[in-house]
């Protein structure tokens, strides 16, 4: 895409979405059919940052790109997730039995469309998934009582999502109306090719039925392209957070916890988010001294925060650990708040963000902040590193293990900020081209009455 296209292409992705609802009235009034909803899928059912901004993002898109079309959120369980940011979340079985034929509005003829956002979906078990969305202690209470029994886990799962899928969030076209048309967006599946046989098979005959299949990282292309899946190779959705959700993002940086931050490390503060797998004592004592160190060479206070409350991602008490760690505990804070935005938002003003996260990663990136990325677990770190590879070159991977994080430091806030911005608008670019093509592949033939551009 060349300069002038993609200004031109950004100028209508972001043309005001306050339209949708007088255009939704307005072929209401003139007696139009109701049309189909878009149902979004995915993980937004519990609380994890990169989850939340791929629904707002889908939202967002959404209502741009398919103006006055319905869109309903769906996950594995019924949630409101409105106070964390996220979106109110119907269990897809729910929905998918409303779009039945013997259930559907008569108003509405066609099936639904749906989208499968983002995540590492390709290696998401049941097990795995069904434990992430319960609360703390019911999932240590799970762990304790199944984790060692594959057959037990395998029951306990089942019975817990009321599905027999092995892979319950990618979407099943068996278990959807008849007619409905999948696309999936951003995918992963790093581990795609470790998976047992039976679950490889499961995924490659439900991608092989989708309308479409966008993967985010050359490690997912290529595992499905030796299973016979031409699948294209896109950013994850989240790099479009800053030309999209800037002036939310800023809304919430000048208000409530990220203000009041801001104003206490005005002359500014290291972000800093690590998996609960990292936090045993040695790595908390090796990443207090880097930190400590950091802190001392560049005059910034430490901000520590969770990117995810669901189990299995961060847990506030290891960050209170590691603030105990640190030479002056009170020059850092944990920070409390979940809701996404106000993430997002101190993510964007932080001098430098240092995380196990991909998508703490992919916000400072799309915010142009300098940033490094902290190596986690084998399943973090792959996911991590495939990200990496596939869109960044070598020298800009930025990614560290505890010990060697003040060198880096050094060297990434030293770096020019416009080779971050041209980063972050080349992957923004991309991604809003994927999004324009996915999304123009969920409702065809378009509605013979639809006028808008």
């Amino acid at each position: 895409m060349n300069g002038s296209s993609a200004r031109s292409a950004a100028s209508r992705l972001t043309a005001p979405a306050c339209v949708t609802a007088t255009r939704a009235a307005a072929r209401a009034n003139h007696g139009v059919e109701r049309r189909s909803p878009l149902i979004v899928f995915g993980a937004f059912d519990r609380h994890n940052l990169g989850d939340l901004l791929l629904g707002r993002i889908a939202a967002e898109l959404a209502a741009r790109l398919l103006p006055g079309r319905e869109v309903r959120f769906a996950g594995l369980a019924t949630r409101d997730l409105g106070a964390d940011g996220g979106a109110d979340v119907h269990a897809l079985a729910e929905l998918a039995a409303e779009g039945k034929p013997a259930h559907r509005d008569r108003a509405c003829a066609a099936a639904p469309a749906l989208l499968q956002v983002g995540g590492e979906i390709l290696g998401c078990s049941a097990w795995e998934a069904a434990v992430m969305l319960l609360d703390p202690a019911g999932a240590q209470r799970a762990i304790a009582l199944h984790d060692r029994d594959p057959t037990a886990r395998a029951t306990w799962a089942r019975q817990t999502l009321g599905s027999t899928r092995g892979l319950p969030y990618l979407a099943a076209h068996g278990a959807l109306p008849p007619g409905t048309r999948i696309v999936h967006t951003g995918i992963g599946g790093v581990g795609f090719t470790a998976l047992p046989a039976a679950l490889r098979a499961e995924a490659l005959a439900e991608l092989r039925a989708a309308a479409r299949v966008q993967v985010r990282d050359r490690r997912t292309r290529d595992a499905l392209a030796a299973a016979g899946i031409d699948a294209e190779l896109v950013p994850d959705p989240a790099v479009l957070v800053e030309r999209l959700l800037a002036a939310e993002v800023a809304r919430h940086a000048a208000m409530g916890e990220p203000a009041v931050l801001r104003a206490r490390f005005a002359q500014g503060y290291v972000a800093v988010q690590l998996a609960a797998e990292l936090g045993d004592d040695a790595t908390l004592t090796v990443l207090a001294d880097d930190l400590a160190a950091i802190s001392r060479d560049h005059g910034l206070d430490v901000v520590l925060f969770c990117a995810g409350r669901a189990p299995w991602h961060d847990a506030p008490e290891v960050l209170q650990r590691l603030r105990r760690h640190l030479p002056d505990p009170e020059s850092a804070v944990v920070a409390e708040s979940r809701h996404l935005l106000d993430l997002c938002a101190l993510i964007a003003n932080a001098a430098l963000c240092c995380a196990s996260s991909l998508h703490a990663r992919i916000v400072a990136d799309a915010f142009a902040r300098p940033a490094i990325s902290l190596a986690g677990g084998a399943q973090q770190g792959a996911k991590l590193r495939a990200w990496l590879d596939t869109w960044y070159a070598p020298q800009r991977h930025h990614l560290a293990v505890p010990g060697n994080l003040r060198a880096l430091a050094h060297s990434v806030l030293n770096e020019a900020p416009a080779k971050r911005k041209a980063q972050a608008a080349r992957l923004a670019d991309l991604a809003e081209a994927a999004a324009r093509a996915a999304y123009a592949q969920l409702f065809d033939p378009i509605d013979p009455e639809d006028k808008t551009p």
